[in-house]
């Protein structure tokens, strides 16, 4: 699998290896000690993280939702504005407005299923 992950016009870019279900995909994050699952439907992504970094985000088309991030024993509040979603056997797309404690960034998530 291939994760791109664009954040504020940079984009970063990982080949990853990934176990797929219908419904979820898991990974080991490239960045931290952490897996990351990720539940699809037609028209919706869950992302949790376990590990050194704990967090789950929901991700709806052209819905604000709410998440958190925990790193350290602390828990943040994320909310996400999703702008465009794709979901198809392929690839999943999210681009997304993302803030965290008062910080917003714009970002893409690509993941490439089958490469």
């Amino acid at each position: 699998m291939i994760l791109d992950i664009t954040t504020d016009g940079v984009k970063e870019s990982y080949e990853l290896t990934s176990s797929f279900e219908p419904g979820k995909i898991t990974f080991k994050d490239p960045n931290r000690d952490a897996t990351v699952v990720v539940y699809f439907r037609l028209n919706e992504v869950l992302i949790r993280r376990e590990g050194e970094i704990v967090s789950q985000e929901p991700f709806l088309l052209n819905q604000t939702t709410m998440g958190y991030y925990r790193q350290d024993g602390i828990t943040f509040k994320t909310v996400i504005k999703t702008k465009h979603l794709i979901i198809n056997q392929g690839l999943i797309k999210i681009e997304y407005e993302h803030t965290i404690e008062g910080l917003k960034t714009c970002k893409t998530l690509e993941l490439s299923l089958f490469i």
